[in-house]
């Protein structure tokens, strides 16, 4: 709905704001380092994110349909026998179009809550492992309370905020992660209409897939993100971004993080050059 976007949009306003005034008054440092600056390489940085999740989600569904535990249709709501219902996909694309505002938003208050201030913070005095794993940890409970969850859910949860806090760790941008999390949500709703995270967004999307059994591949009611499939491609995707020369910290995103104290500044360092 169009209040629960501008609630997100709130958020992400917030978000900045607290960042921007810890950064400003508590580390003296500026908005550009938190990563959502418009520096050379954003553009691209988005372009990649949505392109490699995207590919991400259509591997998994490739595994789930290959193992027996989905099936893929047009959505009726818009295609009919005699060809495309006019009404139907005008609520087809409405609804992709509004979860697309809602999941981008989404996407950036949990990069902000989860690889923004704090998560950078404690990288500046920390070995990364140390945050990684604990906000990646805070992240999988994060998604504690959403329908269908399982145990294994939630280690995949953690897994993909490992995923994420790779992204960010090579670019230094919450461009690239951001745009990760929304694409991957938005191509599993939308495109795929499979659960996201327990949650089906949209009500109306382009395809319908079935997610049965076995449920340790597909994730069952909760989707991909419970299931075996998605694992062994977040896995993959870690260890891809992790080695790829083709992901570099821009230059401006350089300077900003020089701007941190000089009791701050090796730490920093070393974490561009990891």
């Amino acid at each position: 709905s169009l209040a629960m976007i501008f609630t997100y949009a709130v958020l992400v306003a917030w978000g900045v704001l607290i960042s921007w005034l810890s950064l400003r008054f508590l580390d003296r440092m500026s908005l550009r380092s938190l990563g959502f600056g418009l520096h050379q390489n954003w553009q691209r940085e988005v372009l990649l994110g949505v392109g490699i999740s995207a590919t991400m989600i259509s591997v998994i569904v490739a595994l789930q349909v290959i193992g027996g535990g989905t099936s893929i249709r047009l959505n009726p709501v818009w295609w009919k026998d005699s060809g495309i219902d006019a009404a139907g996909f005008g609520l087809v694309a409405k609804e992709c179009l509004l979860a697309l505002a809602l999941l981008i938003l989404a996407g950036a208050v949990e990069e902000l809550g989860y690889r923004g201030y704090a998560f950078q913070t404690l990288l500046r005095g920390l070995p990364p492992m140390v945050p990684i794993l604990l906000l990646s940890i805070y992240f999988g409970l994060g998604h504690w309370g959403n329908p269908s969850r399982t145990h294994f859910s939630t280690v995949n949860t953690v897994l993909s905020g490992i995923w994420l806090s790779a992204a960010y760790l090579k670019t230094r941008s919450l461009w690239f992660p951001t745009a990760l999390h929304f694409g991957w949500n938005w191509t599993m709703g939308a495109i795929f209409g499979l659960p996201v995270s327990g949650l089906q967004i949209p009500q109306h999307p382009i395809l319908i897939a079935t997610n049965g059994s076995p449920v340790w591949l597909t994730g069952g009611s909760y989707g991909p993100e419970g299931g075996t499939a998605a694992t062994i491609v977040v896995l993959v995707s870690i260890v891809i971004i992790w080695r790829a020369n083709w992901l570099s910290v821009a230059p401006e995103m350089q300077t900003a993080l020089s701007e941190a104290t000089p009791a701050d500044d090796s730490t920093i360092r070393l974490g561009l050059q990891n």
